[in-house]
């Protein structure tokens, strides 16, 4: 799956070029007048600048459109303004349409901007962005154009990555269900499990050192091979598959089931049994309903923090937002790493509940401070609402593995079976439904707040919007979690009780296994 980020490009038309065009209030300077376009090494055709600034004293611009390689018959482009729900910027571009033939396609063709328009007082800014595309390209669809697909190239590169997401989360559930399942029983004792999970996630925490330096090091292994950040993405792509392939093996082939042997002496039941076994389970599902609810505000804030990090704190400088990225994975995991041996602490003294309550109240409390933390003022200080939300979920991390396994013993001592596997299974159902709803919904919130792609710089009615989205999501679905787990019945001494029951049953069938 990672390593697709080599060769799915190729397989797909090019996707359409973003031109963004700015209207200023004040002059703009002539450093600032375009900034040049990223420029994909597999790309057929390029555009000159990404970025055109205008203003009282540069009431018109221009950038060029050129190709790579000889077209075999001619080839017409089109540029078209695109509608991002924002205040409207009337723009005249001369020519709407440029043609390349096999004997011109070697000269860049130029397109002017102009407009007429005035900024109204108190706005600073208007935002708006051109499409450049093959004619023939052109998709008719206001439907997908809602959610970002404007060309028949966006439509099968969207087709392709779907197929692809589609077989690595099938191959990720086939990994995921047995070990999940094979940490639950690893151990009976109530704190010990918060402890293994803690264990878990320290394996977790050292691979996400990694993530927040993966961009910057996409631009440095882009450059090295003389390309820009999409060749250095393909490159860290592969090395992030092969990180995987090999890391996912060890549990596999190192640790060893507690109840192997007697379950297979006890009759299994059907899957339908199973499963409605598991739906009917209460405490099951207020667990699901809070690790969903966590799973929905965590994901569909992601999107939004990248541009608001990049357009609003740092007001598009890519290498400062990189920079920043990689200091705050840092502190996070340092964090969360010194946040351990107080939930291990905590986990014997007090029910994992109160943890979880905990830990998701400091998440609401970090997500809601970054409306006044996320500043273009001071561009770290975004660092203190990312990290201390961060935290909070590291407590939740730590216990819903351990709440699974509590809810194990309960379910074993109702149906005579351990059902670890099962369990897993729909934790894993949970989590990849939260995936697929962010997957469809969040092109459709990025849209709703006026983001066209991944080129476009931001206006300031798009960016409240981003904010907003960004503090509201999380904060109403962590909520959610907490009231999801307020009447969760498995305390302590509840497990406890369990437990000794459960203890009273095996005896005879460990005694029958050993003679």
């Amino acid at each position: 799956f990672f390593s697709a980020v080599w060769f799915l490009p190729s397989l797909v038309p090019q996707l359409p070029k973003l031109v963004t065009v700015h209207l200023q209030s004040h002059a703009v300077t002539q450093s600032a007048k375009s900034a040049a376009a990223l420029n994909d090494s597999l790309s057929w055709y390029v555009v000159s600048s990404k970025d055109i600034r205008l203003g009282p004293d540069a009431t018109d611009g221009s950038f060029s459109v050129a190709l790579r390689q000889a077209p075999e018959t001619a080839m017409a482009f089109t540029i078209e303004q695109v509608a991002n729900g924002s205040i409207p910027l009337r723009l005249t571009v001369s020519p709407a349409q440029l043609t390349f033939t096999p004997e011109n396609w070697q000269t860049a063709q130029s397109v002017r901007i102009t407009t007429a328009e005035t900024i109204a007082a108190g706005t600073t800014e208007i935002t708006t962005s051109l499409r450049i595309l093959p004619a023939v390209d052109v998709l008719d669809s206001p439907l997908l154009h809602r959610i970002g697909i404007s060309s028949w190239s966006a439509l099968w590169m969207f087709v392709a990555f779907a197929l692809l997401c589609l077989f690595f989360y099938f191959s990720f559930s086939v990994f995921v269900i047995p070990y999940s399942g094979l940490g639950i029983e690893l151990t009976d004792d109530y704190a010990e499990r918060t402890n293994l999970q803690i264990y878990r996630l320290v394996a977790s925490f050292c691979a996400s050192l990694l993530v927040g330096y993966l961009y910057l090091w996409s631009q440095m292994a882009g450059a090295w091979l003389g390309g820009d950040e999409v060749l250095g993405v393909r490159l860290v792509g592969l090395g992030i598959g092969l990180l995987v392939l090999i890391s996912t093996m060890l549990p596999a082939l190192l640790c060893r089931e507690r109840f192997a042997d007697i379950e297979k002496k006890k009759h299994h039941l059907s899957l339908l049994k199973a499963i409605s076994l598991t739906a009917t389970n209460r405490s099951f599902r207020m667990l699901m309903g809070s690790v969903f609810s966590v799973f929905m505000g965590l994901f569909f804030a992601l999107p939004f923090m990248t541009y608001i990090g990049i357009y609003h704190v740092c007001l598009g400088d890519k290498m400062l937002a990189a920079e920043i990225g990689g200091v705050m994975t840092i502190v996070q995991v340092t964090g969360q790493f010194l946040a351990m041996p107080l939930i291990s602490w905590a986990s014997e003294r007090v029910d994992k509940k109160t943890i979880l309550f905990t830990g998701l109240s400091i998440s609401i409390i970090g997500y809601a401070s970054s409306w006044w933390l996320f500043t273009p003022a001071n561009p770290w200080l975004q660092i203190i609402p990312v990290v201390v939300a961060a935290w909070g979920l590291c407590a939740c991390w730590a216990v819903n593995g351990s709440f699974a396994a509590d809810i194990c013993d309960e379910d074993e001592l109702n149906t005579g079976h351990r059902r670890e596997g099962v369990y897993s299974a729909v934790f894993a159902l949970v989590y990849k439904t939260a995936i697929g709803i962010v997957a469809l919904g969040s092109g459709v919130l990025l849209a709703w707040a006026g983001i066209v792609g991944q080129e476009t710089m931001l206006g300031e009615e798009v960016l409240l919007k981003v904010r907003i989205a960004y503090l509201a999501i999380p904060v109403g679905f962590l909520s959610l979690a907490v009231l999801s787990m307020w009447f969760y019945p498995l305390t302590r001494e509840r497990v406890a009780e369990i437990q000794l029951e459960l203890r009273a049953q095996q005896k005879p069938e460990v005694l029958t296994t050993e003679n």
